[in-house]
Parts: C-alpha cells; sequence; structure tokens
C-alpha cells in the first residue's frame, strides 16, 4: 500500500471519533434564545420560554406541592413485568438492570433514565432521539473511552457508563444557571471582550467547558488491519442494496447493522461492518476505490473496482421550541426499541411515513393520543423534562408520554459526496440525495448509487445500479 493510503487507514478511526465529536456539536447547537418568562399552569407543567430540568412533585389535589430535580422519569413502566434475566452495568456510579442484548440506551430508558447529557452552550437537559447512531445526542463514556454512541453499543456485564458535559453532574448541573442568567441570550463571540485581562480569563473557561467528553483512561493500542481487494463492493444491506447485489452476481456487501434484510441476495455478506471512509485510490493494487471499514475493533481496508452505495437515510428532527428535550424521539427509532418508553404518544410528522409509523406504533402497544400533520398543524412547544405535554397552533395542550417524530429519513449522502458525487435537494424528502443518471451512476465514474440516497425506489435503483456497475 502506498503511504498516502496507508496514512488514510491508520488515521481513519481517530477521525471518525472527531467526526463524531463534530456531528454532536452541531447537533446541540440552539435553536436560538428565548425568552425568559416562565410560569407553572394549572396542570403542572413549566409553561414558558426555556427549557426546563426540573419536575414537579404533585399532591393529592394534582397542583404542584414542591419543586424536585428528578434523575428518572416517574411514567409508567416501560415494558411489561415478565421475569427476564439481567446484566449488571452503572451509570455515573449507581447500578442499573439491563437485559442481554440491549443497547446501553435501551438500558437507561428500561430504567427510565430519559437524561444523557447536556447541551453545550446552556447545559440544557438532552436525551436520545434517533436511537440510530446518527444524531450524537446519546454520546456518552464508555469503561474510560469518551464519547460512545450509547444507542449502538451493546450492554454488557459490568460496564462502567459515565454520562458527559455535567462537570458538577448531569442530574444537578450548576451550569444550566447559564440559561437564566444570559436572559437574553449568551453571546460567547463577544463576552468579556472589553477587557483585554477578562478577555483571556473568558477564553480560558470556555476551552475548559467546550467540547464533549475526556481523554481516554488509558492510550489506545494499535489497530488490527488488514487489507483485501474486490470487484464490486456495495455498501448497505437494506432493500437497495441487497437488489444491487442481486443483480450484480457477484458483490461484496457491507452492513454496519448485526442482520439484513435477506442475506439470501448476497453473495458475500459481513455484517457488523461500517464503511467510515471512502476515498480514490492511491495504492499499488488495482483497482478505482479504496474503502476504509470498521468491524469490531479492527479496521479492514478494502481495493475495488466498482462501488454502489445504498446507504439509506437518517431520521430527522423537526424544529419547534422543545424538541431536543428528553422525550422526544424519531418515530423509527422507537420502533427498533426492545421497549416502549411510555404509553401514550403523540406522533407528529408528514406524508405517508406519518400514517406508517403512526400505525406501526400503535401495533406495538402504544396509544396514540393525537396524529399531527405538519401540513395542517403545527407544534408549538413541547413542555417537560421528560416530555409531557405538546402544545399545538390549534392551541389544545396534548398530554402524552413522549412525542414521536415521523419525517421521512433524511439521504445519508456524506459517504458518497466526499469522494465527489453530487447531491442535490429534494423537497418531498426534506434533504439532499446523491444526484444520479438513470443507471445510478453518480459523477464519479466508478461510483454507483441507489435507494433512499438517491432519493429513489430502492428495488428498482438498486437493480438498475447492480446490472451498470456489473458490466
Amino acid at each position: 500500500m502506498g503511504a498516502t493510503g496507508a496514512d488514510l487507514l491508520a488515521a481513519d478511526h481517530q477521525r471518525n471519533l472527531d467526526a463524531l465529536a463534530r456531528h454532536a456539536l452541531e447537533r446541540f447547537l440552539e435553536l436560538g434564545a428565548f425568552g425568559a418568562a416562565r410560569r407553572v399552569g394549572e396542570d403542572g407543567l413549566v409553561d414558558g420560554s426555556r427549557d426546563s430540568d426540573v419536575g414537579f412533585d404533585h399532591g393529592a389535589s394534582g397542583r404542584p406541592r414542591s419543586i424536585t430535580r428528578l434523575r428518572r422519569d416517574t411514567s409508567p413502566p416501560a415494558l411489561d413485568r415478565e421475569d427476564h434475566d439481567t446484566i449488571r452495568i452503572s451509570l455515573d456510579g449507581e447500578a442499573i438492570d439491563a437485559r442481554p442484548g440491549d443497547t446501553i440506551a435501551a438500558a437507561l430508558l428500561r430504567a427510565r433514565i430519559t437524561t444523557f447529557t447536556r447541551s453545550i452552550k446552556y447545559h440544557r437537559p438532552r436525551g436520545p432521539f434517533c436511537l440510530q447512531g446518527t444524531c450524537g445526542q446519546c454520546l456518552m463514556r464508555v469503561d474510560g473511552v469518551p464519547s460512545r454512541l450509547a444507542c449502538k453499543v451493546r450492554a454488557e456485564e459490568g460496564m462502567i457508563c459515565e454520562r458527559q458535559n455535567g462537570p458538577l453532574g448531569v442530574d444537578k448541573d450548576l451550569f444550566r444557571a447559564a440559561d437564566f442568567v444570559f436572559a437574553d441570550g449568551l453571546d460567547h463571540h463577544h463576552l468579556l471582550t472589553g477587557s483585554r485581562v477578562l478577555g483571556r480569563v473568558a477564553m480560558e473557561i470556555a476551552r475548559r467547558l467546550a467540547g464533549l467528553g475526556e481523554l481516554p483512561s488509558q492510550a489506545q493500542g494499535p489497530i488490527p488491519a488488514e487489507l483485501r481487494t474486490a470487484r464490486l463492493v456495495v455498501i448497505g444491506a437494506g432493500p437497495a442494496g441487497l437488489a444491487a447485489a442481486r443483480a450484480a452476481g457477484n458483490a461484496l456487501v457491507l452492513e454496519k447493522e448485526s442482520a439484513a434484510a435477506d442475506p439470501a441476495f448476497a453473495s458475500e455478506l459481513m455484517l457488523g461492518a461500517e464503511c467510515v471512509g471512502l476515498y480514490t485510490n492511491d495504492t499499488p493494487l488495482p483497482g478505482n476505490a479504496l474503502l476504509a471499514v470498521r468491524t469490531g475493533s479492527r479496521l479492514l481496508g478494502i481495493v475495488a473496482e466498482r462501488v454502489v452505495v445504498a446507504t439509506g437515510g437518517a431520521s430527522q428532527p423537526l424544529p419547534f421550541p422543545g424538541c431536543d428535550r428528553p422525550g422526544v424521539y424519531a418515530a423509527r427509532g422507537l420502533l427498533g426499541l426492545p421497549l416502549r418508553v411510555g404509553e401514550r404518544l403523540v406522533v407528529v410528522g408528514d406524508g405517508e411515513e406519518l400514517i406508517d409509523c403512526s400505525s406501526a406504533l400503535e401495533r406495538r402497544g402504544y396509544v396514540i393520543e393525537r396524529v399531527l400533520d405538519i401540513q395542517k398543524v403545527q407544534p408549538v412547544r413541547a413542555l417537560g423534562n421528560p416530555v409531557r405535554a405538546l402544545d399545538t397552533s390549534l392551541g389544545e395542550r396534548i398530554r402524552c408520554d413522549a412525542v414521536a417524530i415521523a419525517l421521512p429519513p433524511a439521504p445519508l449522502h456524506e459517504l458518497a459526496s466526499s469522494v465527489g458525487a453530487h447531491a442535490h435537494w429534494v423537497g418531498r424528502l426534506h434533504g439532499f440525495a446523491v444526484q444520479v443518471d438513470a443507471d445510478g451512476r453518480t459523477a464519479v465514474p466508478w461510483l454507483f448509487a441507489a435507494g433512499r440516497v438517491a432519493g429513489l425506489d430502492a428495488i428498482s435503483s438498486g437493480e438498475a445500479a447492480g446490472r451498470a456497475a456489473a458490466k
């Protein structure tokens, strides 16, 4: 392998961690500074423009009796009460029971813990949203390694989990006061810039508070790596990827999850293999593309003649005040959980995704309090921590245990775009899709795209891309 290619592979793991941190930072950027007024409604919900990290202890009258900080949700149990085998993990030093196969996020939600981290700037409470490893709202320190995705890491006996971005504790984070001290918004660009000395002090404080997590407890050793070749690689084993593999007849299929829709369609399938980098090949080996693939604790380099990207899409949030509070989830993420996060849901979204997800969630046992089509009714504000009600543009206040967002998944075009493919806006998908011709070919001669990532029907576009890539 040439020097440049070797360097790319050796550094890819660290770059991927850096990308996660950047993604988390972007996700945590506040939607804006809202007004400072806060009031408590008769129903005990915090009403006003600030995010709240306090809960209310209600007396027999139903009125708030005292304000108490809650670490755990007091809603009905998330799952049935059947006996199951359990394993024991810890969160911030407290023992948590989990079930075999649970992710860390599932185990915490099962224990009714909904605050996973704090936002970067105002330290507002944040919980998991997508539950699919794309939003960055569940990053935790796990066994001494920072910024692991709690929704993707499997819980193991004795695992030590710590929440990040709460220097004095995530549940009782004194830096939360920044939201109220700076009632008109915190302009960190001009904070204390009038004085050279105070400006340096402010910069030092900001430097210590910025970012997510701390360095690992132990230095990471060399990552085992190997190199192989393939004629055609398909990234993604969803319907589009498997259709491409079937049409091509002989392809290596990479799937980051531990299962595929129908593995029989793949001539060679690698599960748990995530492509974290796609480059033009600069190694001595013949081939057009160089793929960096993470498989557990190993790094695999693949040199391929042609590549079909079928990475699908990612659940996306809907911007409204309170949309990033604990208790607002992606509908598809809830469908993938092995538990329910409450009983009553409000489902908000658009188009067929809204209809399909609402029906699927109801079949999972949720009581659907309301289905809100954003073309007709807009959510105005989510209330509570975790969310316990949703105000609408019609003046309604809908009580619930959680809010599910059902928007069409945004195409995951980044991998294809990083190597030169063009992306264009697709309004019905609320995102950018890879631009392809009738055969799925992108602006890069050896690169093809199919399915959601290209904004197309999965089966037909997958078959077209597979046939063209196999020629």
